[in-house]
């Protein structure tokens, strides 16, 4: 570490990376770190890469942790495991292919201090230039622009949400075979128990968004899919299609429909001109939600068949938020 950095005061915050080949992204991640006006108190990186991503953290950032898998796992078992290992009473979430703004560990660190137990922010697009990138983000996190008051919300994605550490062991953390929506679940599962999940448009991070158009694709396939299954779990808008394959299957380009126009509504309202520097960008977004329509229809006769990640099949949350709505519910 820089002398520089050693000037810098440190918050009781430890920063918890997912990481699977993550060697072209992983330095700029870690520099915008260590670059930070308050340096988080430890950086825990959980790999099951392919590729020579933990070489390049040990060459580089010898101080960070890195806890290492033999075999491929998701990012919600990898933060769980992360959490367990950390020594702050605050733990951080940020994604190997993101880049935290300078303010990030300061921010955080004040809103927790403000008392609120789950705090995250705003993510932006890294990839400024690319149509693809463009189009991926719309479709995956147009809601969390960095736009608005801070607020209430009843979810924030993994790669810009912190927790107090208490709070998150005590519910269990994250399902393994939910991924992406993992951490949708989880929250709502916090949320039902009084849990509010706080948004600050200050709390910023930049994300890479998948460039491919085939891995956008694809990812945007099993967003659909996993969109399903997860819908059927919760009591959210739509959940009553969620819980019926004729529905999900029949209702899927109708929902894919909706989601096109908010995605291309807040296009125009937060990023207004885009069209203009990007003219593939509709194209790939007609190609984004037929993919996603495709994977919704497609989550209602495979649900998470060959893609619930390695492990056991039996997820505890899944099951504490079925008893916890029933309660609710006033079910016996």
């Amino acid at each position: 570490m820089s002398s520089a950095a050693e000037e810098r005061r440190t918050a009781e915050i430890s920063v918890i990376i997912p990481s699977y080949n993550s060697g072209a992204t992983i330095l700029g991640c870690l520099e915008s770190l260590y670059t930070q006006t308050v340096l988080p108190k430890e950086v825990i990186i959980v790999d099951s890469s392919e590729d020579n991503t933990v070489e390049i953290i040990k060459v580089h950032y010898p101080e960070v942790r890195v806890i290492v898998y033999d075999h491929r796992i998701f990012p919600g078992p990898a933060r769980n495991h992360g959490v367990q290992e950390a020594k702050s009473p605050v733990v951080a979430f940020i994604d190997a292919d993101c880049l935290a703004d300078p303010a990030w560990i300061e921010n955080i660190e004040a809103r927790h201090a403000d008392g609120h137990m789950i705090v995250g922010g705003a993510i932006e697009p890294a990839d400024m230039d690319d149509a693809v990138a463009w189009a991926a983000h719309l479709y995956e996190f147009r809601e969390f622009s960095p736009v608005g008051e801070s607020r209430t919300v009843i979810h924030i994605p993994t790669c810009n949400i912190s927790y107090q550490r208490d709070l998150f062991l005590e519910h269990e953390g994250f399902p393994n075979a939910y991924y992406p929506q993992e951490d949708l679940l989880f929250n709502y599962l916090l949320g039902m128990y009084g849990h509010e999940v706080w948004f600050d448009p200050a709390i910023l991070v930049r994300h890479y968004a998948r460039s491919n158009l085939r891995d956008c694709l694809s990812h945007l396939h099993r967003i659909g899919r996993v969109t399903r299954c997860t819908l059927a779990q919760l009591d959210l808008p739509g959940s009553f299609i969620g819980r019926s394959a004729f529905l999900s299957f029949v209702m899927s380009p109708a929902l894919g429909a909706v989601k096109f126009l908010r995605a291309f509504v807040a296009m125009v309202r937060v990023y207004p001109g885009i069209m203009m520097r990007h003219p593939s960008l509709i194209v790939n977004l007609v190609l984004g939600i037929i993919w996603w329509t495709r994977g919704f229809a497609a989550g209602a006769t495979t649900q998470l068949s060959g893609i619930r990640g390695w492990g056991g099949l039996e997820d505890p949350i899944i099951d504490k938020l079925a008893s916890k709505m029933s309660e609710q519910r006033g079910e016996n």
